[in-house]
């Protein structure tokens, strides 16, 4: 287990149901290996990130447009050191069927939304 990283065996199943919409501009992915990625920098509390492990994470360029990318939340980390040191990172698993998702535009806080 990669050190500072919360994984999905350590939820509880019934939590893995929730998903994430964010707005990523920067195209700010890290491949770990064969469709296993990571993107940071979010500004989320841990209690939260901790949920949505086991749910689906969509990736959006405008709040009007579907998702250009997206997977399987397995899990997160804590940005130890500066710049954005406290922010989420998530690290899923790419599904090319969670590319083309729209989701309303209601519930949405700035850059993400949280759909339970």
């Amino acid at each position: 287990m990669r050190q500072g990283f919360v994984f999905l065996d350590l939820v509880k199943k019934e939590q893995a149901k929730m998903q994430i919409h964010l707005i990523e501009t920067a195209n700010n992915f890290n491949k770990l290996r064969e469709k296993i990625w990571e993107c940071g920098w979010w500004k989320l509390e841990e209690d939260k990130a901790k949920k949505l492990i086991g749910g689906h994470i969509y990736f959006h360029k405008k709040r009007s447009e579907p998702s250009f990318y997206g997977g399987s939340i397995r899990g997160y980390r804590v940005k130890q050191e500066e710049p954005n040191q406290g922010k989420i990172i998530f690290e899923f698993e790419y599904h090319s069927a969670c590319r083309g998702i729209k989701t309303d535009k209601t519930g949405w806080s700035i850059a993400k939304k949280i759909v339970q």
